[in-house]
């Protein structure tokens, strides 16, 4: 497991055990890590059009958080 830089925050996801089977087939099979795997993911998600739009109208990506 690769360590964690001082720009990352750790999230604990809980999944089926048939979505976490199939992910992690999809990341060996794409030779790849599960953590890469849902990083893509959320990325992929976080650009969807709709996310896009839920960010904008409440300035969220303005917003300072740890």
């Amino acid at each position: 497991m690769a360590a964690k830089r001082p720009d990352q925050k750790e999230v604990r996801v809980i999944l089926p055990q048939e979505v976490y089977s199939l992910l992690r087939r999809i990341a060996g099979v794409r030779e790849t890590s599960l953590n890469k795997l849902m990083n893509e993911a959320v990325e992929d998600w976080l650009a969807a059009e709709n996310q896009q739009e839920t960010i904008e109208r409440h300035r969220l990506d303005e917003i300072d958080e740890d």
